[in-house]
């Protein structure tokens, strides 16, 4: 039987793909791949190029650590007291601090606690401006505190500067009837008392402790005599008047104590006479030529002078009524040493010393 040329034709394509496998079969046959019904089969989509990788950039060098470690944040300081007036106080409460700082203006003046010495509130205080208020501290013990701010939400850190010690005060006690001069000079025996008072045992060690004194106001230096008793100095002042007594105050590193205000004044004196000695008669002298010119302090309100118990005739100088007058004459005296002192109806006193003294005699 003669084989159809076209199915000779399929069957040997049949057999390549046997060979080559299925899949190519319809590449290899195309004339069997149309000889009957197919499904069309849709090519896979091509797989979209890859972009070239571009060059990696050149590496940066990598810093050195620091061996210095940072510090650890700790939030923004809205509130710090950089500073006071004064680093001490007294323990019985009463001194006037000045802080000084930042974020005052914050503070409800309201509330007590707003400024606190340690644990306890200041006795009054003033909010004076955004950097600065002025407290007055309240008592305490003898001990280093610190003076804080808050607003009740932020409170200001320790620091160096808001440092508060308290210290015992110092109480003086002056001899009773004490006369100075008004030229300065007069030495006075303190004696010192006070809680855990400590004079040290010489005037070096004394020195280190930091206590002083004033007169009416002006410092005035103290020398160490023993565990108890300083010598002062006393410095130049205004006579006291109608008999009043000026103020003696002994500070413990700056901290007042108690005044003693009632055992001291301020004498007017002579300080030094022209002509220290004459004749029992008297000397005459004129207007052009005095027989004495009298120098000394607080002479601005004397009315005249006396030689023992008498007067003598005196003026002030133009200009110098408070330390010079002249003496037209002399009066006379008995025999020996009189002092030559200023009268006063203001109450001012007249203090002797040794410039005031007038010998008479007729060797």
């Amino acid at each position: 039987m003669k084989l159809d040329t076209r199915a000779a034709a399929a069957a040997a394509a049949l057999l390549c793909a046997s060979a080559l496998g299925i899949g190519t079969l319809a590449a290899a046959t195309p004339a069997l791949a149309n000889s009957g019904p197919t499904t069309k089969r849709t090519p896979p989509a091509a797989a979209k190029r890859a972009p070239k990788p571009r060059a990696k950039a050149r590496a940066k060098a990598t810093p050195k650590a620091s061996t210095t470690p940072k510090p650890t944040p700790t939030g923004p300081v809205v509130i710090s007291v950089a500073s006071l007036s004064s680093a001490y106080g007294s323990t019985a409460g009463g001194t006037t601090v000045v802080l000084t700082g930042k974020g005052f203006s914050r503070v409800d003046a309201t509330k007590k606690s707003s400024v606190l010495f340690g644990t306890t509130p200041a006795t009054t205080f003033l909010v004076l401006s955004d950097t600065q208020i002025a407290a007055t501290a309240p008592a305490g013990t003898g001990t280093k505190v610190q003076v804080s701010v808050t607003d009740g939400t932020y409170t200001s850190p320790d620091t160096t500067g808001d440092d508060f010690t308290y210290l015992d005060p110092i109480t003086v006690a002056v001899p009773d009837r004490t006369e100075l001069s008004a030229a300065g000079g007069t030495v006075v025996r303190l004696t010192l008392s006070g809680k855990n008072l400590d004079l040290g045992t010489s005037q070096s060690t004394f020195a280190a402790k930091k206590i002083t004194a004033t007169v009416d106001g002006t410092t005035a230096p103290l020398t160490w005599v023993d565990a108890t008793h300083v010598d002062l100095t006393a410095p130049a002042g205004l006579p006291t008047k109608t008999g009043a007594k000026l103020p003696i105050v002994v500070y413990n590193n700056g901290v007042a104590g108690p005044a003693d205000s009632t055992h001291a004044r301020y004498d007017a004196v002579v300080t030094k006479l022209s002509v220290t000695s004459g004749k029992l008669a008297g000397t005459t002298g004129s207007t052009a030529k005095p027989a004495l010119t009298i120098t000394g302090v607080g002479l601005a309100t004397a009315t005249g002078f006396t030689f023992g118990k008498t007067p003598g005739t005196c003026t002030a100088a133009a200009g110098k009524e408070s330390t010079t007058w002249t003496c037209v004459n002399i009066p006379a005296g008995p025999a020996g040493a009189v002092p030559v002192l200023p009268t006063f109806t203001d109450g001012t006193t007249a203090g002797l010393t040794a410039g005031s003294i007038y010998t008479y005699t007729n060797l």
